[in-house]
């Protein structure tokens, strides 16, 4: 048994990784800046919104973690 199998994902899913990734990150900052931009302090929506941005950075940060291996 090959040692990367189990290791690294698909180069097919880790470029979906990246895309969904830079999605999550410029959607976000989108509804973000205009959900503040209306509300005067941090609701929780606001707060999940930037969980997901979060999510999408580390997706990210990941995929160029991951193709300085190779």
């Amino acid at each position: 048994m090959n040692n990367n199998e189990h290791h690294s994902p698909t180069p097919k899913r880790k470029t979906w990784d990246l895309l969904i990734g830079i999605a999550l990150v410029l959607f976000g900052s989108f509804r973000l800046y205009t959900r503040l931009q209306t509300e005067e302090d941090w609701s929780f929506r606001s707060i999940f919104t930037l969980a997901f941005i979060l999510y999408g950075a580390y997706l990210i940060f990941r995929y160029f973690k991951n193709s300085s291996r190779i």
